[in-house]
């Protein structure tokens, strides 16, 4: 098998040493990508400005009802 270290007096096999190095990477990589919003509507593509107000007012009323109900 692989070699050991050792570290505060306990044996830590390097193959451990090389899982936890990966995964703080992984974590050093997840905290520098920037945070994305999630409450971010997509954009309303409509034929017409009524059309469009139609669709942005159905969205109010369903969120309303929405919160109403959740609670």
């Amino acid at each position: 098998m692989g070699g050991f270290y050792t570290i505060a007096g306990r044996k830590v096999a390097t193959h451990h040493m090389v899982l936890g190095m990966l995964g703080l990477y992984g974590l050093g990589i997840k905290a520098a990508l920037p945070k994305t919003d999630k409450t971010q509507n997509p954009p309303i593509n409509a034929a017409n400005e009524d059309e469009g107000k139609f669709v942005q007012e159905f969205l109010k009323s369903f969120e309303a009802e929405e919160k109403k109900t959740a609670h």
